[in-house]
């Protein structure tokens, strides 16, 4: 049975989509089947991976509010990436409303999510940047949650508020949710500072802290133009090989 693993910050822009696609892309090349679900309402995730999601027949709004409309059933391939997408749609930004008068609002995903796992080795899914139901949702839905902090000043503060929800979440629905790791994004090697709230964040966090970085590369820019994990358009370059790491670290987590 596979694993769902929650990609999940407070705030935005630090790495959650980057993240997604590129360790999954890693890690389905080490021989892994890998989903990735877009529940960001803005579709990133789901942009750069060269889906449309304004032409998408079924996307995961349709799978939480839809009656009969299963997981598989939104379920895309494409041939420029090597895992596989249930794509977001703008129209998820109504879920919060639409969840809210909902009985068991915060488990839809988590049975919609479930029997996927016998699908795949790895369901990683990008949560947006809240703390709504949305993000309640796959929290209950996970095994695990990795948390990406970009080494820059003020990123710790909105990991408290999130880790006061995962502890709601253990206590109130899902008691056998961890912490997959904490991963430090976009260190920048010029500035002092940068290293410096790295260092931070391995001293408040400790052994959660994954020994792998993520640096800031142009190349990752280049990622929603090319359509396609940075794997695949620049396979040699420093990001790329710093996701491949952390697949391997993940998968030593297992052992």
């Amino acid at each position: 049975m596979g694993k769902i693993i929650a990609v999940a910050q407070h705030k935005g822009g630090t790495g959650k989509t980057t993240t997604c696609i590129n360790l999954g892309a890693s890690l389905s090349n080490m021989g892994k089947r890998v989903l990735l679900v877009d529940l960001d309402p803005q579709a990133s995730l789901t942009v750069s991976v060269g889906i449309n999601p304004l032409e998408v027949e079924k996307s995961i709004h349709q799978v939480l509010i839809g009656p009969g409309v299963e997981m598989k059933n939104a379920v895309l391939t494409r041939p420029n990436i090597n895992f596989s997408v249930v794509p977001s749609h703008v129209d998820l930004a109504m879920a919060e409303a639409e969840l809210a008068g909902r009985i068991g609002r915060e488990k839809v995903l988590q049975k919609k999510l479930t029997p996927m796992k016998y699908e795949y080795d790895y369901i990683f899914i990008d949560c947006p940047p809240t703390l709504g139901i949305l993000v309640a949702n796959a929290l209950v839905a996970a095994d695990s949650v990795l948390i990406p902090i970009q080494c820059e000043p003020l990123t710790l503060y909105g990991v408290k508020n999130l880790l006061q929800v995962i502890n709601l979440i253990r206590e109130e629905v899902n008691p056998s949710l961890k912490i997959e790791g904490v991963l430090r994004t976009m260190l920048d090697r010029r500035t002092k500072l940068s290293k410096e709230v790295s260092e931070s964040i391995q001293q408040t966090f400790g052994n959660l802290v994954f020994a792998t970085i993520i640096y800031r590369h142009v190349k990752f820019a280049e990622g929603p133009i090319h359509e396609k994990p940075i794997e695949f358009y620049a396979s040699k370059s420093p990001g790329a090989e710093e996701y491949q790491n952390l697949a391997k670290e993940l998968l030593a987590h297992e052992g």
